[in-house]
């Protein structure tokens, strides 16, 4: 579960901090949910808060506990602590997947919804693509425009790096179970995969 901060000061702070230390790698990333705007004009303002506060769960989630959330209304900014451009780019693409793969029931006091929920995201990494907290925003910001510009639903990294991520195969009822595991628990499949792996190997290193 990741830690929420209230003030973009105090997550800009945590940044400078850890490139006082020298404590790299890490990344930034920073999303926003896609086409807010339709959603509040389809359901109505309450369900779109919902909708933000659903997307916001997720990543808690999902999420390490070194990581850190700043949310500014439909946008968040995302503190990827110990994490260089590569498994950056893994996490933010399981949650992307996770979100695209499903519906989301969302209710206010008169009504419930059955909602889907995308967002794009940018993400830049430091030393790589920046040295300071200004400059690393900053390419974020052009990822995320970018991840915007070529279609929306999108994880993109400050260059533009094509990432390929590994497939096993499972049998369609594991896959079956597993989608319906992830949905129940918001939790992205890979995951809980990496979660049933720490117990597999738990197990048989007795």
């Amino acid at each position: 579960m990741s830690r929420t901060f209230t003030a973009k000061e105090d997550l800009v702070s945590r940044v400078e901090q850890l490139i006082s230390h020298g404590d790299g790698p890490f990344s930034i990333a920073v999303a926003d949910i896609d086409n807010f705007d339709s959603i509040n004009k389809i359901y109505g303002y309450p369900i779109g808060d919902e909708a933000i506060k659903k997307l916001e769960a997720v990543f808690a989630q999902n999420l390490g506990e070194t990581d850190a959330i700043y949310r500014q209304g439909d946008e968040f900014s995302i503190l990827l602590a110990g994490k260089g451009a590569e498994r950056s780019f893994m996490e933010m693409e399981e949650i992307r997947r996770y979100l695209s793969d499903n519906t989301f029931d969302l209710s206010d006091i008169n009504k419930s919804e059955n909602v889907y929920i995308t967002f794009s995201c940018g993400i830049a990494s430091y030393p790589r693509d920046a040295k300071n907290s200004i400059e690393l925003f900053r390419v974020a910001d052009s990822a995320l425009y970018r991840a915007k510009k070529i279609g929306k639903n999108k994880v993109c990294l400050s260059e533009a790096e094509s990432m390929v991520l590994k497939s096993s195969y499972f049998t369609k009822t594991q896959l079956d179970r597993l989608a319906q595991l992830s949905k129940e628990h918001d939790k992205t499949e890979a995951s809980l995969l990496r979660e049933a792996l720490d117990n597999l190997f738990k197990k048989y290193s007795k």
